[in-house]
């Protein structure tokens, strides 16, 4: 991979030593007096920023280069966003991501889940297994068979095996299972309230209500991923989870989130990025930005920079790989990068702002599932599994999550909506503005507008010519990483970005 994690060890994780991907946990060398295994309380905030930096990095970038929210076709020399976006992601790019995953956050919760359930703190521990479930849906949906069940074993295996993805899905469900149950003891010696960077609150009985939540969202997030596949199935499940009277997100601030900091080197990675080598590298695509122009849509003033700056009324611009390199686009805006500062803006004659005319505060969320995503879930099952609820309600409800998340007015959403919000047609194009919005409203999830792609179909976006690209047809999972082939005789076979994962059976 070819940025570093030297914006991560600088930054929030400087708060938390245990993070495994900027310090080994463990040190041949270390004094006999030194703790050898750090604190429940302190293992927590290490796995959350780790989860953080997760949904605002590498895969982050993969699957919204992929899916076109983002573009790397710019003026920058290092080109590395560029080649991302053309489907050129080595096995040596995504060493970095899998280790942050294995040897950081899992490693990390594999450490905090015993240690919870021994000391009589099982509210932890349900945290800790949510928080894994999450962390392996998005991998299985990254690589597809992963390392699972003899995976954090440490040195007693260092070649685990791979586990079939579909294996690892069902076992997930098990896993949240036991979150939910876990957090909802009545007694815990200790509970997550402030040691933690997600669902940070004073009072237990409020957050464990959001853990609860996310639990339940996540898994009808699983279920929903099996359609393609097993519509039935999927029906199955996500009806008997609603009709168990089971609690879901119900506002925006349920969403899985995790906020950064306005301090320096603890920014969101969108903006922290601009200040080194990758400074105009990274800027919103076309597909997007041409989506959201065609509805005049509201967001793109949170989203988006409007370029030319000084247009009047304001007009927006993204970038496509198979046009001539330029930074000549809209820049990515307060809802990726947190509150903006208007300093001295010197406007150039193609209608580009030079460096440092905005500046960002960097405490833009990495939004990892939302309330606004739920609502399109509730939708799509209403609409395609039999699943109770008006499909059209819930998409409006989830048009107006992602609005409010924006700070669209009230009055500029009502006439959105009034616009937009009818469904129409048949299923399939009722499915397609269902998921269009959903990937709108998605604009920098990690995964998620890849994963509905690939069992879906919508949006219908173009995939890059092979005089560009790769390949002539869109990616459907990473590579296995170099160091983990060379070293581990389990990695399946893989010499290309086609393969796919179980649920994705769409032809």
């Amino acid at each position: 991979m070819k940025i570093n994690k030297i914006i991560a060890c600088a930054g929030i994780v400087m708060l938390v030593s245990t993070f495994q991907s900027c310090k080994k946990f463990y040190d041949v060398n270390e004094s006999p007096n030194n703790i050898k295994v750090a604190p429940i309380d302190q293992l927590l905030p290490s796995i959350t920023v780790g989860v953080g930096y997760t949904g605002a990095s590498d895969l982050y970038r993969y699957s919204g280069l992929i899916m076109q929210q983002f573009t790397g076709n710019t003026t920058n020399l290092s080109e590395t966003f560029k080649l991302y976006e053309r489907y050129n992601i080595n096995n040596s790019d995504v060493n970095n991501q899998w280790t942050n995953i294995y040897s950081g956050v899992l490693a990390d919760i594999e450490k905090l889940i015993p240690l919870a359930q021994d000391g009589g703190s099982p509210h932890y521990a349900g945290v800790a297994k949510l928080l894994k479930a999450y962390m392996f849906q998005l991998t299985v949906d990254a690589w597809g068979d992963v390392p699972y069940s003899e995976s954090g074993k440490f040195l007693d295996n260092l070649t685990p095996k791979f586990d079939k993805a579909e294996d690892i899905y069902t076992d997930l469900i098990r896993l949240i299972d036991e979150g939910i149950a876990d957090v909802n003891k009545t007694t815990s010696l200790l509970s997550p309230t402030k040691n933690t960077t997600i669902y940070q609150g004073d009072d237990w009985n409020v957050v464990k209500q959001q853990w609860t939540k996310f639990g339940n969202t996540l898994k009808l997030r699983i279920y929903l991923h099996y359609t393609a596949k097993d519509p039935a199935f999927a029906s199955s499940k996500i009806n008997a989870l609603i009709n168990s009277g089971a609690q879901f997100m119900g506002a925006n601030t349920d969403n899985f989130m995790m906020k950064f900091s306005t301090e320096t080197g603890r920014a969101n990675p969108n903006v922290s990025i601009e200040g080194g080598q990758f400074r105009n590298a990274f800027f919103p695509n076309k597909t997007i930005v041409d989506m959201m122009n065609g509805k005049s849509d509201p967001r793109r003033v949170s989203y988006f920079v409007p370029f030319p700056y000084n247009s009047s009324p304001a007009t927006y611009k993204g970038g496509n790989a198979t046009e001539a390199a330029t930074v000549a686009y809209s820049r990515l805006n307060t809802f990726l990068k947190g509150a903006a500062k208007i300093n001295t803006v010197i406007v150039n004659a193609d209608g580009t702002i030079t460096d440092n005319s905005i500046t960002w505060s960097g405490d833009g969320p990495a939004r990892l599932l939302t309330f606004a995503e739920y609502n399109f879930i509730r939708a799509e099952a209403a609409l395609n599994l039999s699943a109770p609820g008006d499909a059209q309600a819930f998409y409006q409800a989830g048009i107006r999550a992602s609005m409010e998340d924006a700070g669209v007015p009230s009055a500029n959403i009502t006439n959105y909506i009034a616009a937009n919000g009818t469904l129409a047609g048949t299923n399939t194009q009722k499915l397609e503005q269902i998921i269009n919005e959903k990937y709108i409203a998605n604009f920098g999830v990690v995964m998620e507008p890849w994963s509905d792609w690939r069992r879906t179909g919508f949006p219908n976006i173009t995939p890059l010519p092979i005089s560009v690209a790769v390949y002539d047809k869109i990616p459907r999972t990473l590579v296995y990483p170099q160091f983990e082939k060379s070293s581990n005789p389990n990695v399946p076979a893989r010499s290309d970005m086609l393969g796919r994962v179980f649920w994705d059976t769409r032809q």
